[in-house]
């Protein structure tokens, strides 16, 4: 007569010892639980298939909330899972393998598997690709991350867009998810993984947002800033720096990162390479000859390092990120009267189109990628001659109004 085994107890398996030695507690029905010396409590199942001796490893014990622990009921219940195949004639542990591979595929084609998989592949500036996979975290993958990446619909992603607008009231915000969403299911689709985009023209459905610009100066606010400018009372290369950025209006990040290798004196022109560039794409500044006599005089501060704006702390470590901002505030433009370094770029733009400059030329040297996939093609020099001459006359109409606020 074959040994009866009595039934464990939850509080038999939750109060088993660690010893030397592995050892295991029988439960009827052939489950079984191996004890081992580290700690690590193991549901096993010892079963025949074809004549064969086989164990199958259910998983650990726990009763807390980690899915891989299951609780002596749970084990249990998978012990009749285990019969139920080999009654059907599946080997238990084949198909444990075929479920995890399947698993393991799923997990590789949710959505925000293949968002991180496509924004690995970006060519983005460092601070502008941490920008876009800090927004996806933040307010697409907790809603859909976990989705499979040819499950999600139309619905899904507009549910994502209203909730960024309705609880940040972030129009811009909304958008530009929008789009970033888009091009994560293009990439789906170039891979095999979906056969359609459900978030493109899902944006119609985001508010047009009321556009608005960083703080900038108006022309008739030039005179007395470039006044100010001129009795600034810090570090002289933080002065020639700023006015740089106004005679170029060249992003400050741009601006921060130029290295002495990037300027050609002869020519009169800056070259920054893709790499500093936001859209990754090489950008030539023709340099006005304040500009360049600018350039010249920080040769005489910076020259014989490598970076023209060098940190005071370190020779090889670029201007802080606020340093030019700092700047402005020094020089009274805070609280209600505030402006950003950025905001040059704004002002010089509408300074220029004011006064009747081809809007082609201002964009190229603003660096905005054109929105038409053709005109996009165009050499980064281009239109380096109109561009000149329109940097030489901005340079030379500060130069006027710097007159007008000295009445001279």
């Amino acid at each position: 007569m074959p040994k009866l085994i009595p039934r464990l107890t939850e509080t038999q398996v939750r109060n088993a010892q660690t010893k030397e030695k592995a050892y295991k507690l029988y439960d009827e029905g052939g489950l079984r639980l191996l004890v081992r010396p580290s700690g690590t409590k193991v549901w096993q199942y010892p079963y025949r298939f074809h004549d064969k001796e086989n164990t199958y490893t259910i998983g650990r014990y726990g009763q807390d909330n980690d899915p891989r622990n299951l609780s002596l009921a749970e084990a249990r219940d998978k012990v009749n899972e285990i019969r139920t195949l080999i009654e059907q004639g599946v080997n238990p542990n084949v198909q444990k393998k075929i479920d995890r591979s399947h698993s393991n595929y799923k997990q590789q084609t949710t959505f925000e598997a293949i968002a991180r998989e496509w924004h690995s592949k970006g060519t983005w500036v460092e601070k502008y690709a941490q920008s876009i996979i800090k927004c996806l975290e933040r307010d697409v993958f907790p809603l859909i991350g976990y989705r499979q990446i040819d499950e999600i619909t139309s619905r899904d992603i507009i549910l994502v867009l209203d909730k960024v607008v309705q609880e940040k009231q972030a129009l811009d915000l909304a958008k530009r998810i929008c789009q970033r969403c888009e091009a994560v299911f293009d990439y789906a689709i170039l891979k095999g993984l979906s056969d359609n985009n459900p978030a493109t023209g899902r944006s119609k459905f985001v508010p047009p947002p009321k556009r608005q610009h960083r703080p900038h100066l108006k022309e008739t606010q030039l005179p007395e800033f470039l006044r100010k400018l001129d009795d600034y009372p810090g570090r002289p290369y933080v002065r020639l720096g700023l006015e740089l950025l106004v005679l170029t209006f060249v992003r400050p990040g741009e601006l921060r990162l130029a290295r002495w290798e990037e300027f050609d004196f002869k020519k009169a022109l800056w070259s920054i390479p893709a790499s500093r560039m936001k859209m990754k794409r090489p950008h030539v500044v023709p340099l006005s000859d304040r500009a360049l006599e600018i350039v010249r005089e920080l040769k005489k501060y910076t020259g014989e390092g490598e970076l023209v704006f060098p940190s005071i702390r370190s020779p090889h470590k670029p201007l802080s990120d606020v340093t030019f901002l700092k700047a402005l505030k020094i020089l009274g433009y805070k609280d209600g009267k505030k402006i950003t370094p950025h905001g040059f770029r704004h002002t010089a733009s509408t300074v220029l189109n004011d006064h009747g400059f081809n809007r082609d030329h201002i964009e190229r040297q603003l660096a905005h990628v054109e929105q038409s996939k053709i005109r996009g093609v165009y050499n980064h020099a281009e239109y380096l001659r109109q561009r000149r001459e329109m940097m030489q006359w901005y340079s030379d109409h500060l130069a006027k109004l710097r007159k007008k606020e000295g009445g001279d």
